[in-house]
């Protein structure tokens, strides 16, 4: 209720004008109508990311194979883009031009997801969206680096919180891991780099006039392709070895576990989109921050994790202050 409340008060800068009188009550059902939208669409987008990170987890307790499970993840949502465009959504023209044009971004966001996955198998789910807070943090140094934008003072300083808190929960984080920590902190920086090439690639032809949610289907389908032999090359000599000692009463749940979380994924990311056609920018940010929240406490819960009290209020300022530098950064821009 607080999130749809803040989606009304954001929508518009400006109050409207008072509606006739014969229209007040179409006026107020439009309204409620909109309420009601945008809130199943936030509930399955918490739903659908809940879904991913416990279903990802279970898959990488079960068989320690991550690149090869990013990439079945990567080729779920190709397959689920190819079909959409079979049955009628617009697609690229070609699709191979489009992923020629969009190879950078799909190099970025294939060795982001790899880094995700890794990240999400090696440590807790919910420490590893703890660093994934950053991510802003390494998208304003790209910026400034790249596309020299320098951003109000007041938005950097939103960073600090953000930093110190990762710092902090980290610290007290009873179930470190290096090398969670570490391939969380590579994706947050690939996935920096994605949102430069996406902008660099979206001032130039074909990619330029395809819808959002098109364009993510073309940087799957080349997300695939390029971390495919990457992960052969890791982790092919280890997989029939892994397979093999997974119990045999467990490979067909495996399999539907593996395939089900690229379906989420990639559905995960088609919601936001629609998502973010419904509501203010500000009002997203307010509903990722909860959704981060959410993937934490779900993982608590569902996957049995625990997090120190020092570390659970380290993690409530990272996430705090990831919301304070998405609102001071629409606000003044």
């Amino acid at each position: 209720m607080v999130l749809l409340a803040v989606a009304e008060a954001t929508t518009s800068l400006k109050p409207a004008a008072p509606p006739p009188a014969g229209l007040k009550l179409k006026g107020g059902a439009r309204r409620a109508t909109r309420r009601v939208e945008v809130g199943a669409l936030v509930s399955t987008w918490y739903a659908l990311n809940v879904l991913y990170n416990v279903q990802n987890k279970k898959v990488l307790r079960t068989v320690d194979l991550p690149w090869c499970v990013a990439v079945i993840q990567l080729l779920v949502g190709a397959a689920y883009s190819q079909a959409a465009w079979a049955l009628g959504r617009p697609g690229p023209a070609s699709l191979f031009k489009a992923m020629a044009a969009s190879s950078g971004i799909a190099i970025c966001h294939g060795a982001g997801q790899a880094c995700t996955v890794i990240a999400l198998g090696a440590g807790a789910v919910s420490s590893a969206h703890v660093v994934k807070a950053l991510e802003p943090l390494f998208s304003a140094i790209v910026s400034a680096v790249v596309f020299k934008t320098v951003m109000h003072p007041l938005v950097y300083a939103s960073l600090l919180p953000v930093v110190g808190g990762v710092a902090l929960a980290v610290a007290k984080d009873l179930a470190f891991n290096p090398v969670s920590f570490g391939t969380a902190m590579a994706a947050n920086l690939l996935f920096a780099c994605r949102a430069v090439f996406s902008k660099r690639a979206m001032q130039t032809s074909p990619l330029d006039d395809l819808p959002a949610s098109s364009l993510f289907g073309v940087v799957t389908a080349g997300a695939a392709l390029a971390t495919l032999p990457v992960a052969l090359a890791i982790e092919g000599p280890h997989i029939a070895a892994r397979l093999a000692a997974v119990p045999p009463e467990h490979k067909l749940r495996l399999a539907l576990l593996t395939l089900s979380s690229g379906l989420f994924h990639y559905l995960n990311n088609e919601v936001m989109y629609l998502t973010l056609g419904q509501v203010h920018p500000v009002t997203l940010a307010v509903a990722n921050t909860i959704k981060r929240i959410v993937i934490i406490l779900a993982s608590l819960a569902v996957l049995g994790e625990s997090m120190a009290p020092l570390a659970a209020i380290g993690a409530a300022v990272a996430i705090s202050g990831t919301f304070a530098y998405s609102y001071l950064k629409q606000i003044l821009a």
